[in-house]
């Protein structure tokens, strides 16, 4: 009988980039081209709040007509910078199931500042 087979290279780097995440095997596809150049950002240093980090990311995520969940939080993910990139790194490892519990988390952590209790934002499709 043979035993389960080790992780390949891209699996181990796919984990630690995104090891908080619980992904489906195969991964879908991320958009490809020049996108990454205008990604926003967001560090909580450069005077972003997390809502007006959001709000810039869903628009401009929204324009690439992105329709996996597995694309919508890795794609997330990336637009995390410095401290907010190492907060999501501590994450209990595939405890983050969909984008609604990942933007959850982020709020959670960073705050909900400037946004009514009646106002909601909603990511994914």
């Amino acid at each position: 009988m043979v035993g389960p087979q080790a992780p390949t290279k891209m699996e181990r780097i796919i984990a630690a980039r995104y090891g908080p995440l619980i992904l489906p095997t195969p991964l879908n596809a991320m958009p490809t081209g020049e996108y990454w150049k205008h990604r926003p950002k967001f560090t909580r240093t450069k005077g972003v709040t997390t809502e007006e980090h959001l709000e810039s990311f869903y628009s401009y995520a929204d324009n690439l007509v992105i329709s996996e969940d597995d694309v919508w939080m890795r794609f997330f993910v990336q637009s995390l910078d410095g401290e907010a990139r190492k907060w999501f790194r501590e994450l209990t490892p595939r405890s983050i199931a969909d984008i609604e519990a990942l933007y959850d988390a982020f709020l959670k952590h960073w705050g909900i500042r400037g946004i009514s209790s009646t106002t909601t934002l909603s990511l994914g499709t």
